[in-house]
């Protein structure tokens, strides 16, 4: 009953939503036309659901408003505000675990983005009390903040190259007694070790372990059958948001965000990040 209800208040939120949406349609240098297309046409059909006075009418072109700018992000507009737009038109079609995925990985691409942080937030609150959701970024996300700005591949290089200028600096601060080396040497050093936790704590990577349900009344299980115990007195609802632990086959191991965890089918999810190369 809270989430039928809270739709109710999701739509008479709308207006702020597409005020948002209105503004920032995302420009992707050098897409192709065809993905510009889609977003116009998201635009479009958001818009028609927004002046459209029956519910049925509305949540049909919200619906397509999402199908359209899945369609522009699949043809190259995979950009933060393309996910949110995206989310936008989810949320208003009723579709509350696609909207918090896409919000989800809009703040993948750009964590701060404060249209996805401010909708992600209002779309957690259609979800039922008793569903745990993810803290707020910590202390770690925030020291991190190059890890959106340089490549995997470019911290790695840093990584070496800050170990190997460490090691030639304390070499010549050993040899000659040196302590401008032996100082420069120690900053290199903890320079490497930054790094090194920047790659270790990649947020692409740990994206790709935690997913959100995207299947109504989802059964969290016992064990990875059909006919294991049910492992919650409740039902997963769509917009249910955990951590992946383990993938066998058909079935995922998941945990939610207060540590209780179940066996799900993997077909009632969707990982938040891709596959890390």
């Amino acid at each position: 009953m809270k989430q039928a209800t809270g739709f109710a208040r999701a739509h008479a939120a709308a207006g702020i939503l597409w005020l948002a949406l209105s503004f920032v349609a995302p420009g992707v240098p050098g897409a192709a036309e065809d993905s510009e297309s889609w977003l116009a046409s998201g635009i479009a059909s958001y818009t028609l659901g927004m002046e459209s006075p029956q519910r049925d009418a509305r949540l049909r072109h919200f619906a397509e408003s999402e199908r359209f700018f899945a369609a522009a992000i699949e043809a190259g507009a995979h950009s933060a505000d393309s996910w949110t737009n995206l989310g936008n038109a989810a949320l208003q079609a009723e579709r509350l675990g696609p909207a918090i995925l896409a919000y989800r990985r809009a703040l993948v691409l750009e964590p701060g983005n404060p249209r996805a942080n401010q909708n992600l937030a209002q779309a957690r609150t259609l979800l039922p009390e008793w569903l745990p959701v993810p803290e707020p970024e910590g202390v770690l996300d925030t020291f991190f903040f190059w890890q959106r700005t340089v490549s995997s591949s470019a911290q790695a290089d840093w990584a070496a190259g800050s170990f190997a200028g460490s090691a030639l600096l304390l070499a010549l601060a050993y040899a000659f007694r040196w302590a401008t080396a032996r100082y420069l040497g120690i900053f290199l050093a903890f320079t490497w070790l930054a790094w090194m936790s920047s790659i270790y704590l990649d947020p692409d990577s740990q994206a790709f372990n935690e997913g959100v349900v995207v299947v109504p009344d989802t059964v969290g299980r016992a064990a990875d059958s059909i006919n294991a115990p049910l492992r919650f007195g409740e039902s997963l609802p769509s917009g249910s948001e955990i951590r992946i632990l383990e993938d066998r086959g058909g079935w995922l191991h998941i945990e939610l965000y207060n540590g209780r965890n179940a066996w799900l089918t993997a077909g009632a999810v969707e990982r938040v990040g891709e596959e890390p190369r």
